[in-house]
């Protein structure tokens, strides 16, 4: 007697086939993060510095605060949007910030505020032309745009 399958098993034993060969969980992969985190984290920590360089000086020199608003806006901003782009758990051990490594410590003096200022902008500035070097060509615009504004300040304030 011949045996006869339905097309309905069939079809039912090959997709149990499938799912058994195909469903299983992968092998979970040592997704390591790309240089780009570090560049991003550093540049986020790059901004922490400055904002906290500039909120430092105008509490410690009122009468200056109103120069700096503008700067100390713009770099609340760079640091809003660095921090969108970067993704939780994504960092780690193996990706540690690259800050620009220049200590950013508050003037002795309000005649000093203004010359510290510019040179850790200057700072941030060249940091941000590096860091476009190890970056994805979006992040490297977005670093190339943060950068400018920094060479701005930089500027603004040798005129100042």
């Amino acid at each position: 007697m011949p045996v006869t399958v339905s097309r309905r098993a069939l079809l039912g034993g090959a997709a149990g086939l499938v799912c058994l060969s195909g469903c299983a969980e992968p092998a979970p992969r040592d997704l390591a993060p790309g240089p780009e985190v570090a560049v991003l984290l550093g540049a986020i920590a790059d901004e922490e510095r400055l904002i906290a360089l500039y909120e430092q000086v105008t509490t410690a020199y009122s009468g200056l605060s109103s120069a700096f608003t503008d700067a100390l806006r713009d770099h609340r901003e760079h640091l809003e949007v660095l921090r969108r782009h970067y993704v939780p758990g994504t960092g780690g051990a193996t990706a540690t910030p690259t800050p620009s490594g220049t200590p950013l410590t508050p003037p002795s003096g309000a005649s000093e505020a203004v010359p510290a200022l510019r040179a850790a902008e200057k700072a941030a500035a060249a940091a941000r032309v590096a860091d476009m070097a190890g970056a994805p060509a979006g992040l490297a615009q977005l670093l190339a745009s943060i950068g400018a504004c920094e060479a701005g300040h930089a500027t603004a304030l040798g005129l100042a």
